[in-house]
């Protein structure tokens, strides 16, 4: 499989006009019509490079069908140097067809991939006989290794250009968001698995351009839509808003979804697609019933967990696409360092390595994010919160970023292995910063600062988030852990009544005060064991 990727890989223009300068040599020092670099392409072989020498008869991209008796079709079954000084005066070569060319003499070696298979040949060619002296062929060695040189580069190339785009797709096939390309005509160019089933449709659809953005936007949010693609305009991209969509089915479905233009294209963008349905009957519920939820606690926190991620939607959508666009740039520059005309395979070399330290970062973030997504059961483990905190830290950052946000970490070291859910407690943090973000976002002025430190004290662990935002009113600081109690506009106001429920079920305590100088502060405790105090 590998090389019938090899034998339909393009060569570079950089090193076709290297080879082109090398049979023209070749052409020009022997004194010959005729010096040729030839591809096997099965059933064929055809000329690939061919010098530009008076006389010589043969012209690039020119095929003839293999088992005919050409010279070179031995030199590639035998991987050994052929010569022939006069085929008019050789039994065994008479009915060659290079004959009828008036090509009576040969010289010519075999040229191979890195992994052995058959490239094709280099060889030259003469009217007349010719006995090719020992220096010619050692001429005609030389020549070969460099150009099987070039063939690694350029095999070492296309082997990281596969997997990085094998990364990247199965990045866009983990299906934790939909993820779809699209143009300003509302044609959707390209999408994931995750996309199609949140809008009902397959890949056949895809394919067969039924799957239109216009289309499946109903009326109302079409000005929306126009809305967001001038704005994509001036900047490249927008805040994340919710709307719907039509499905195949007729039925419509809410989403939350971030939009950006796509670098290096025109008119192109790509959209990252969260379903909301699940939250949104979550929504419903809540609000018909507090008793209902207080009994499946667990359900509302996962709610809450898509809700708060769907906040970052954009932020986790930069932490994703940066590093893709780091790594296709760092292939690049590998590829301009593999194809110059004496190729830097120590720059090339460190390029890649970028480029997979790149691909590294992203599949982290994805990683992450689809640990705090998907619904499972509570399950204590062993946990270290440092490390548990450092992977919501750097979750959030591009939020932090955005809003002029400094995080800073006080974790203290050597903290003893609580006994905790790695994904509540990562929901209890990331309520808490993105709480703290979006506090300190509404300032006018002031420095941002967000503080997150952790300690021993007895024998529990202690962790606080202190921000400097406007802080909370001496009335709301116990009120803001009641459910459906909220100062934001918009919000249900649970996630707090949440995570005092999960710390509280961990047997520590969620509490609330005044930050100093300024701004909120929000400390729970975590036992090492069960006589912690709570």
């Amino acid at each position: 499989m590998w090389t019938d990727t090899l034998n339909s890989t393009q060569v570079p223009a950089e090193v076709m006009r290297k080879w082109q300068e090398i049979v023209d040599l070749l052409a020009d020092i022997l004194n010959v019509p005729s010096a040729l670099i030839m591809r096997v392409e099965p059933p064929n072989i055809k000329v690939f490079v061919s010098s530009e020498s008076k006389g010589n008869p043969y012209e690039p991209d020119e095929a003839a069908c293999l088992n005919t008796g050409l010279y070179c079709e031995t030199v590639m079954n035998t991987r050994r140097p052929l010569i022939v000084p006069d085929a008019l005066q050789d039994e065994a070569w008479k009915s060659n067809p290079d004959i009828k060319l008036g090509m009576i003499s040969y010289l010519g070696v075999p040229i191979s991939w890195p992994d052995g298979e058959i490239f094709g040949t280099i060889c030259v060619l003469d009217r007349k006989s010719n006995e090719y002296s020992e220096l010619y062929l050692r001429l005609l060695l030389q020549w070969r290794d460099v150009l099987q040189a070039d063939l690694r580069s350029i095999a070492t190339m296309q082997r990281e250009i596969e997997q990085r785009e094998a990364k990247i797709r199965r990045l866009v096939d983990a299906n934790i968001i939909g993820i779809v390309t699209w143009n300003v005509e509302g044609q959707i160019l390209d999408a994931n698995s995750e996309f199609l089933r949140i809008v009902g449709y397959d890949q056949h659809d895809l394919l067969s351009g039924r799957v239109s953005w216009v289309d499946m936007t109903p009326p109302e949010w079409r000005d929306r839509d126009a809305l967001t693609i001038s704005e994509l305009k001036n900047k490249r991209a927008v805040q994340p808003y919710e709307k719907e969509y039509i499905r195949k089915n007729g039925g419509r479905v809410p989403v939350l979804i971030g939009v950006e233009n796509l670098e290096g294209t025109e008119g192109q963008g790509v959209a990252f697609v969260l379903d909301l349905t699940e939250r949104k009957r979550a929504e419903t519920e809540a609000r018909e019933s507090e008793r209902r939820f207080r009994n499946m606690q667990t359900e509302l926190a996962h709610a809450n967990r898509l809700a708060t991620l769907g906040q970052l939607t954009a932020s986790i959508a930069h932490e994703v696409k940066q590093p893709i666009t780091a790594a296709l740039l760092n292939t690049q520059t590998a590829q301009r360092f593999l194809t110059r005309q004496q190729p830097d395979i120590e720059k090339a070399k460190k390029a890649i390595d970028r480029a997979v330290l790149n691909g590294m970062r992203v599949s982290e973030v994805v990683d992450r994010t689809h640990a705090l997504v998907r619904k499972e059961p509570v399950r204590k483990d062993r946990l270290e919160i440092n490390e548990a905190i450092s992977e919501v830290i750097g979750l959030t950052r591009g939020e932090a970023l955005k809003n002029g946000v400094q995080v800073r970490t006080q974790l203290a070291e050597g903290l003893p292995v609580i006994q905790g859910s790695r994904v509540q407690m990562q929901q209890v943090m990331l309520n808490l910063i993105v709480n703290a973000v979006e506090a300190m976002s509404q300032m006018s002025d002031g420095r941002r600062e967000l503080l997150i430190s952790t300690q021993a004290e007895a024998d529990c662990v202690l962790v606080a988030v202190r921000d400097s935002g406007p802080g909370l009113p001496e009335d709301a600081i116990e009120r803001a852990f009641e459910a459906f109690y909220t100062t934001k506009s918009s919000g249900l106001g649970m996630g707090l009544s949440i995570c005092r429920s999960i710390v509280e079920d961990h047997g520590g305590q969620l509490r609330a005060a005044a930050n100093v100088p300024k701004g909120a502060a929000f400390q729970f405790t975590v036992p090492i064991n069960s006589d912690c105090p709570a």
